[in-house]
């Protein structure tokens, strides 16, 4: 099965299973909580930053497209 993403990006092939945690984080956000992706990141290595930083804006990403689909046609 092929990959959209970069392995580095891919929790599938990653020991940091930072995935998780940015689509809660996303799905929190959903709720209404204000999560700020700075302080979650504060004492993340360089990497782990990167990494959380890029599932992070992919599932805002699907959040918007999901939101979009159930917008009424005009």
């Amino acid at each position: 099965m092929a990959s959209i993403s970069s392995p580095k990006y891919d929790s599938a092939f990653t020991f940091t299973g930072l995935d998780f945690i940015a689509r809660s984080m996303v799905m929190m956000e959903t709720n209404g909580t204000y999560i700020s992706l700075a302080a979650m990141t504060g004492n993340m290595t360089n990497e782990q930053k990167e990494i959380l930083t890029a599932r992070w804006e992919y599932h805002q990403s699907r959040r918007n497209v999901s939101s979009n689909e159930n917008q009424p046609l005009a």
